[in-house]
């Protein structure tokens, strides 16, 4: 009896709600994708303000248009993870491709600039005096200077042109003319060599000063193929500056007798793997002029010193 009445008024029926588990997660992510959906849009609105007073600005303008639609449709309808997926298929590359089309544009302007100043200006000509009754000569006519930067600029053109069209045809040839405009970037030309005048740094020896305190140790090798730690400085035993200058000798290849040591000196000396920090480094004198001595790969850098005899 007590099921029936049960059956009669629907308690028998089996529960089919299901809870959901923690019902902030969904709305965290979708706020994640919302505020950067809205980055990408700010980064279309510099990206069009980059491209203003230029032909394809409108075009700028309309994609960011577009793309505000969009945002705009699919938060409205709560359809987030879609917003996500246009954005990675399209307003990304779009970004990409079109800011390396204007970086490439502000190089290629900057590196053509000439000032006025620095425009090299014709050499007069001076008229000879032409004998009595000589027709004068005709002047040939001069060449047009062709502007070295046009056909760059009809290359990139071009680019901008192919860009309309392959991001209409699908969501992935973008990645593929980001490519081409790379390469069309390493294609830029580069001023005038007498407009780029760098200065040139001149070769000069260093003025060292001999620190009577420092220790500069090496290791010399052993007979039996070892090596020892030693080391030299301005207030060591003759004995000790002998076996210095027999080990400099033996690495340098040349005889004993032209060398003697002076000192060591704070110097920095450079390396083929860039700027060495200064460190102090021995210094000898070898036929009438000092020179320091590197001991990572035993090289002699000339200096000079107040010193007027040795």
């Amino acid at each position: 009896m007590m099921g029936f009445f049960r059956s009669l008024f629907g308690m028998g029926q089996e529960n089919t709600r299901t809870v959901v588990e923690h019902p902030g997660a969904a709305d965290a992510r979708a706020m994640q994708y919302i505020r950067a959906s809205n980055a990408r849009l700010n980064a279309l609105h510099k990206l069009y303000e980059r491209y203003q007073h230029t032909p394809h600005a409108e075009k700028l303008l309309a994609v960011f248009e577009k793309t505000k639609l969009v945002h705009n449709y699919l938060v409205t309808r709560k359809r987030i993870q879609e917003l996500e997926l246009f954005h990675v298929q399209n307003t990304e590359h779009f970004i990409n491709t079109f800011t390396t089309v204007i970086n490439v544009h502000e190089r290629h302007i900057k590196d053509s600039y000439i000032p006025e100043r620095e425009k090299p200006k014709p050499l007069s000509q001076v008229q000879k005096p032409r004998p009595v009754g000589q027709a004068p000569q005709r002047s040939a006519p001069q060449p047009q200077p062709v502007n070295p930067g046009q056909p760059f600029e009809s290359k990139v053109e071009q680019v901008l042109k192919r860009i309309e069209s392959e991001t209409i045809k699908g969501i992935y040839t973008a990645q593929k003319v980001t490519e081409m405009v790379k390469r069309v970037a390493n294609q830029a030309p580069i001023a005038p060599p007498d407009v780029m005048q760098a200065k040139v740094p001149a070769l000069a020896v260093p003025v060292i000063a001999i620190d009577t305190y420092s220790r500069v140790f090496y290791s010399p090798e052993l007979e039996g193929g070892g090596t020892m730690s030693r080391e030299i400085a301005f207030t060591s035993s003759d004995t000790d500056k002998e076996v210095f200058l027999q080990h400099v000798a033996s690495k340098l290849a040349i005889e004993k007798g032209e060398l003697s040591y002076i000192g060591n000196t704070m110097l920095a000396i450079p390396d083929t793997k860039g700027p060495s920090p200064a460190r102090h480094v021995p210094i000898v004198h070898w036929r009438g002029f000092p020179y320091a001595v590197s001991l990572m790969d035993y090289r002699l850098f000339p200096v000079r010193m107040h010193r007027k005899s040795f």
